[in-house]
C-alpha cells in the first residue's frame, strides 16, 4: 500500500522546486506539481515504483517543458536574475530578458535534450543521477547534453547576431 500523503509531503517540494526552475513562474509550477501527482498516481496502478524521487523529477521536468512550450507570452524569473550579483537595473534586465531567451530556446529542443539540459544547468544533477531519473546511460546523458548546448549556442548566437545587426544599421544612421 502505498502512502500518497507521505509521498506529496516528501517529494512534492522537489518536484515544485523542478518545475520552478524551469518555468520560472510559481502559478504554473503548482499546476505541474498537480498534474504530476495525478500523472504519477494514474502510472503506479500499472506498474509499481522503484525509486519515487527520480520517477517524479523526469515527471516534473517533462511536463513543465511540455507548459514552456505552450506559452505564448514568456514570463521572466521572478525577480530573480542569473547576473543578479547586486548589479544594477541594467544589468538585472539584461540577465531577465537572456533568461527568456534561453527559456523560449530550450522549448524548442527535443524532449530528451530539454529535459537532460534543464536537470543539469537548472537543477545541477549529475550525470549519474539525470542518467537515473531519465532510465538512460549516462553515455546518453553526455550526448544530449552535448547536441543541446549546440543547439542553444547556435539559436542563441543567432539571436544576439540579428540584434547587434539591427543595432548597427540604426547607430549608423
Amino acid at each position: 500500500m502505498t502512502d500518497w500523503d507521505r509521498i506529496v509531503r516528501e517529494q512534492g517540494p522537489m518536484v515544485f522546486g523542478t518545475a520552478w526552475r524551469i518555468l520560472g513562474h510559481a502559478g504554473d509550477a503548482e499546476d505541474v506539481v498537480q498534474d504530476v501527482f495525478l500523472e504519477v498516481h494514474r502510472l503506479w496502478t500499472t506498474r509499481p515504483v522503484r525509486y519515487w524521487p527520480a520517477l517524479l523529477r523526469r515527471l516534473a521536468s517533462c511536463r513543465a517543458l511540455d507548459r514552456l512550450r505552450q506559452r505564448k507570452v514568456y514570463i521572466a524569473l521572478d525577480g530573480l536574475s542569473p547576473l543578479s550579483n547586486g548589479d544594477g537595473p541594467e544589468e538585472e534586465a539584461i540577465g531577465r530578458e537572456l533568461a527568456g531567451r534561453l527559456r523560449e530556446a530550450v522549448a524548442t529542443l527535443p524532449e530528451r535534450e530539454a529535459a537532460v539540459f534543464c536537470l543539469r544547468f537548472f537543477e545541477d544533477h549529475s550525470y549519474l543521477s539525470i542518467a537515473e531519473s531519465l532510465g538512460i546511460t549516462t553515455g546518453a546523458v553526455a550526448t544530449a547534453l552535448h547536441k543541446a548546448r549546440g543547439k542553444l549556442e547556435a539559436l542563441l548566437t543567432t539571436e544576439c547576431a540579428k540584434g547587434k545587426n539591427g543595432e548597427a544599421h540604426s547607430s549608423t544612421s
